[in-house]
């Protein structure tokens, strides 16, 4: 069961960054302000790079360095077909800046179950 919830993790955290390039995508006015910030811009590039090394690492027990490095393929061809999946099934209707949110505040809690139940 926490291989199943480490996975889905790490899938929401690639979503996050995925929901991030398609705001980024969108002409300046339509936007979220987060967007104007750097600081905030960064947290989708490391939920979606960096995060979801730490559940595919434990789910796979292998060195983090190469899952690192097959999760920079795995975002860059198959995130945007996650990201699809994930706003057709999740999207609240509210805007593509809670959608992300909600994608990351659900990776955190889900990675956090899954670390507590392994």
């Amino acid at each position: 069961m926490a291989t199943i919830i480490l996975i889905i993790s790490a899938v929401l955290f690639i979503a996050t960054f995925g929901i991030h390039a398609t705001i980024t995508s969108q002409d300046k006015w339509e936007q979220p302000m987060y967007v104007n910030n750097p600081l905030m811009s960064a947290i989708p590039w490391i939920s979606g790079f960096v995060l979801p090394v730490i559940p595919l690492t434990i789910v796979f027990e292998a060195n983090w360095i190469a899952i690192f490095f097959i999760n920079l393929a795995i975002v860059w061809f198959l995130g945007p077909t996650l990201t699809r999946g994930f706003l057709v099934r999740f999207a609240s209707g509210k805007g593509l800046g809670n959608d992300m949110l909600v994608s990351f505040v659900a990776g955190i809690v889900t990675l956090i179950i899954g670390l507590l139940i392994k």
